[in-house]
């Protein structure tokens, strides 16, 4: 059965969006600290279109008529773009809100689920971040987004904000942030129009090798060092770590992402609305050269005249 493509698209919630007027839609969902985005064009031949402000909160759902919409995701308008000879009205939109990108300088003598639980979007933490203790992590004229991502960085976390959350959990475990299994999708090879899969070392072009990190005993005012992985390439973290603990948990997963992105695998295949970034996906009916089990690293989802189509990327296949 053939499928029409269909979407809908609310400002502020208002739901009464001309969509004979638009041109294209495209979606990115990425893993790790890339915010979500989005990017709208719209036919302005009469000069009868008004532009929203700049932080207007938009909302798209994609799907088929004959099968629903998927709510994709929740943005805030950042960039606005007239194309005068074109009549044409782009609007580029993330998921960040204005008010997580102000510089700030405070002390921060809270665990972490509290400072979270002061931001202006809702909160997701997973548990085995709940307790970390800030109080030796003042922040000095930056975002509340640019300090989350320094924590999660020294805990091997990721941190963004997703569809109005604000997320702070482990990195492409294929899990929600409470610790349930996502749902496994899967893909035919009759399903995908083209791909291509990647195979290498490392993102160093050696073995997996060693991730060293430093970290500060204050009992004894030495600097130690802890390793993950073993050979060369040898790699050392930047960051000097306030707890061996802390420091064990980068480089274990420094090297759980440069294992991931040892084999990638891209492809297209029609409008998939079902499918997000940090999920597990399967493939059936390729060659038995590529690997069946993999992680959803990116995905873009493009509506136009031309159709529904959405493009993948897939870390760490198995």
């Amino acid at each position: 059965m053939e499928l029409t493509p269909d979407f809908a698209i609310s400002i502020n919630g208002q739901s009464d969006f001309p969509k004979d007027r638009v041109i294209s839609i495209r979606t990115t969902d990425q893993a790790g600290f890339v915010s979500d985005s989005c990017e709208i064009e719209l036919d302005d031949f009469d000069n009868a279109l008004q532009f929203p402000n700049t932080e207007a909160k938009v909302t798209i759902s994609l799907g088929y008529q004959e099968k629903g919409l998927t709510k994709i995701g929740t943005y805030y308008v950042k960039e606005i773009t007239f194309d005068g000879a074109r009549r044409v009205i782009k609007i580029v939109a993330n998921a960040l809100p204005k008010s997580m990108r102000s510089q700030k300088t405070k002390t921060n003598d809270v665990k972490l689920n509290e400072y979270m639980a002061s931001v202006d979007l809702d909160s997701e933490l997973s548990e085995d971040y709940e307790g970390i203790d800030l109080s030796d992590n003042p922040q000095f004229g930056e975002s509340d987004i640019n300090y989350l991502t320094r924590i999660a960085n020294k805990v091997g976390a990721v941190t963004k904000p997703i569809d109005n959350h604000l997320i702070f959990s482990e990195d492409m475990t294929g899990k929600s942030v409470s610790g349930k299994q996502l749902p496994t999708k899967y893909i035919d090879a009759s399903e995908v129009a083209t791909y291509s899969c990647n195979f290498k070392e490392t993102e160093t072009s050696g073995a997996t090798g060693t991730v060293y990190a430093s970290w500060y005993d204050s009992k004894t005012a030495e600097y130690l060092l802890v390793h993950a992985g073993s050979g060369d390439p040898e790699t050392e973290l930047n960051e000097i770590f306030q707890s061996e603990k802390e420091a064990q948990i980068a480089v274990q997963a420094k090297l759980k992402r440069v294992e991931k992105n040892n084999k990638t695998f891209g492809f297209t295949t029609e409008g998939r609305p079902d499918l997000f970034a940090e999920g597990p996906i399967i493939f059936r009916g390729f060659p038995t050269k590529i690997p069946t089990n993999w992680m959803i690293s990116k995905v873009e989802h493009s509506l136009s005249s031309n159709g529904f189509t959405t493009n993948i990327e897939c870390v760490g296949g198995k």
